[in-house]
């Protein structure tokens, strides 16, 4: 008997979508406005208990609110209501810092935010079963560096004889992700989930434009949820010849709406890459791009051969992604992201050398660069920009910003 794939609406599943459309954000307007009207709790009063440590407060509120969550469903469910009657989304653009580009990123209400992650909870049962392994991105666990250790294990395994890797890019993937395409693979999988498909529902037909919401929190699971079925179809093209069946892609992964695809021959990459394309477009609506960016890995030995050459001749292909640009032997960091670390080490001196300190937005974005010299071979650009140092004083810097708060606040 095949077991259900979603989770029945409880008061509890409500509560904990509740705490987790809540964290680190109980102090922000809208949210403290939401929890006095749902859950009767003042500002004061949370105040004094989150002080303490205490969680009387919190629980109230967490109550309240899932109580107006299961009436708005209950009256979706019987006819009462056409939608959850929940504010507006607000979209405003902004530019990506690396590439340029101009996205419209989305602010939705909390009440949205906490049948965001109703939704979630209620599908975990399903995005276990369907999520692939080697699919990375708003999932706990699989951020950048899990992408980068993932690539790096097959590359260096070789009994995979990995020699190519094609790189596709699923043009505006979120916005051109149809809303009847996702509750069609929703509806053949949990057709008994009446009231997570009518949440569901009424979440997605809020993006004003269409599509998924780019950061939104169910959004960015459900495009996972899409995303792998791409990949589940490109791991199922083969090949015969003289009687053997062989894979056309020996290993694939997908970081958002980058996919990679590694194999031993480029043809059959090619042939994996056409025969997706045409796949993607015609079941899920998805257009991928025609420009598909090959890299062809060096061997153990070749770059072994360059580490001893100067400037542009030391560099070996490698695949960019995430961040990263994983070569067969060592890992670096992109080529755009370096550029604004390395700006930000050399103002930070400055700062350090003529105030004394490092400004404390500088000091976060500081921190926020630590994990890139950590998990790539970058300790002589480390070195030159005396980066150890320089993160040990923006730290001083954010205890310090800390401290005082915490002591204002008292």
């Amino acid at each position: 008997m095949r077991t259900k794939r979603y989770k029945p609406l409880t008061h509890e599943l409500c509560m904990q979508a509740v705490f987790g459309a809540y964290d680190n954000k109980w102090f922000r307007r809208n949210y403290l406005a939401d929890a006095e009207k749902y859950g009767g709790v003042a500002y004061a009063r949370l105040k004094a208990e989150a002080a303490k440590e205490e969680m009387h407060a919190k629980l109230e509120i967490a109550n309240g609110i899932a109580l107006e969550m299961e009436q708005r469903i209950e009256d979706l469910l019987t006819g009462e209501a056409q939608d959850l009657d929940l504010d507006p989304v607000h979209t405003f653009p902004r530019i990506d810092g690396i590439s340029m580009k101009v996205r419209e990123l989305s602010d939705c209400c909390p009440m949205h935010q906490c049948f965001g992650h109703l939704a979630v909870l209620g599908l975990k049962p399903l995005l276990r079963a369907k999520l692939l392994p080697y699919q990375f991105a708003s999932i706990p666990g699989r951020g950048q560096v899990a992408l980068k250790r993932q690539v790096e294990r097959w590359l260096r395994r070789k009994s995979l004889g990995i020699k190519y890797a094609l790189k596709l890019d699923v043009k505006a993937a979120y916005p051109n992700t149809s809303h009847e395409v996702v509750m069609q693979i929703l509806r053949h999988e949990i057709p008994g989930a009446r009231w997570l498909l009518a949440v569901v529902q009424c979440l997605i037909r809020m993006a004003p434009h269409g599509g998924l919401l780019i950061g939104g929190y169910l959004e960015a699971w459900l495009f996972n949820l899409v995303a792998s079925y791409i990949l589940r179809q490109t791991a199922n093209y083969t090949k015969t010849r003289r009687g053997v069946v062989s894979p056309l892609v020996i290993r694939d992964c997908s970081y958002m709406d980058d996919i990679t695809l590694l194999g031993r021959r480029w043809a059959s990459l090619q042939s994996a890459a056409r025969q997706i394309t045409e796949w993607t477009k015609t079941h899920i609506g998805l257009t991928i791009k025609d420009f598909w960016v090959r890299v062809d890995f060096l061997t153990v030995a070749e770059e072994h051969r360059r580490r001893h050459l100067d400037g542009a001749a030391k560099g070996c292909p490698g695949l960019d992604m995430a961040g990263y640009v994983m070569h067969r032997t060592y890992t670096t960091i992109r080529r755009g992201i370096f550029k604004r670390l390395r700006r930000q080490h050399l103002r930070a001196a400055v700062d350090l050398e003529e105030r004394g300190s490092i400004p404390l937005f500088r000091s976060f974005k500081l921190v926020s660069y630590k994990g890139y010299f950590r998990h790539s071979r970058s300790r002589e650009a480390a070195e030159k920009l005396d980066q150890q140092h320089l993160f040990n004083a923006a730290r001083c810097t954010i205890a310090y910003a800390a401290n005082t708060e915490r002591m204002i606040a008292a």
